[in-house]
């Protein structure tokens, strides 16, 4: 197997934090290196983080300044060793055991000379003291009714960074994450491996994926609804605000210009045509 490197970035996350660090440290495949970027939590993780390192199990740095939570994981990553496969981890789930393994043995199919290349697998959903919500985060959200491509990803994106595992032709453009996002890094990065590289998707979920009111992304707001109770929310929002993918149209236009030139075709077209949906009615979109 290729060498993995595992990036964490971590920010007062001291009640969830042994129990993710174990999780990792139990892999059936272990990483060559965990880096930890501290963005100057106030609480115990870095104190746990120290007994870690002590052990010589990971290696932590903390921020000069705050860098907030997509700035953190720039650092992180960037502190990964260049050859390397890098898995991304949040400071609050459990990794099953097979979880890096399962990942690898995937990745090294698809991966092609000199593309970037990544994977990235379904989660199960539980509460803080680890009770089943759902096996499958992806079901829990209507992920899972529809194809995962390039056009289904530019209406909202429906990869975990948490369960993404990046070659090291992927690790190149992280750092093109821009920090003032109105989304996050699992969207840019989703958006880059769909329409520069390869993907595939590990069948099992291989985290479990706490809710709890402190998460760092919207999973606490996350439930479950049918196709016609979305619609309805959407609608009742419709009159007080037409935003419907809003937060959406902002990012994939950062993204377009700053890949347009890399761009074929096809995918200018694609994009362009869904950048088209920006101030027309709710109706309309």
């Amino acid at each position: 197997y290729p060498s993995i490197s595992v990036a964490m970035a971590t920010y007062n996350g001291e009640k969830y934090l042994e129990e993710q660090l174990d999780s990792i440290l139990s892999q059936t495949l272990l990483p060559s290196e965990i880096i930890v970027c501290d963005d100057q939590s106030t609480d115990g993780t870095q104190k746990i983080l120290d007994k870690y390192q002590q052990k010589g199990l990971l290696k932590y740095f903390v921020n000069d300044n705050r860098l907030g939570f997509i700035g953190n994981f720039k650092r992180a990553v960037s502190l990964t060793s260049t050859d390397n496969y890098i898995a991304l981890s949040d400071q609050d789930d459990i990794w099953l055991p097979g979880k890096i393994q399962a990942a690898a043995e995937l990745l090294i199919k698809i991966e092609g000379s000199q593309r970037p290349a990544m994977v990235y697998s379904d989660l199960i959903l539980v509460d803080e003291d680890k009770n089943l919500l759902n096996q499958s985060f992806r079901n829990e959200l209507g992920q899972g009714s529809y194809i995962h491509c390039l056009d289904t990803l530019l209406f909202g994106c429906f990869v975990n960074g948490c369960t993404m595992l990046m070659n090291p032709n992927m690790r190149n453009y992280f750092s093109s994450i821009p920090e003032n996002a109105s989304l996050n890094h699992d969207t840019w990065m989703s958006l880059i491996a769909f329409t520069f590289g390869d993907v595939a998707v590990v069948q099992d979920s291989l985290i479990w994926y706490r809710k709890h009111r402190d998460n760092a992304t919207d999973v606490g707001n996350f439930h479950k609804l049918g196709r016609l109770s979305r619609l309805w929310a959407e609608v009742r929002q419709s009159f007080k605000k037409n935003d419907l993918f809003e937060d959406q149209i902002s990012f994939v236009t950062e993204f377009y210009h700053t890949f347009e030139q890399n761009l074929n075709a096809d995918q200018k077209k694609l994009i362009q045509k869904f950048l088209k949906l920006k101030g027309i009615s709710y109706l309309e979109k």
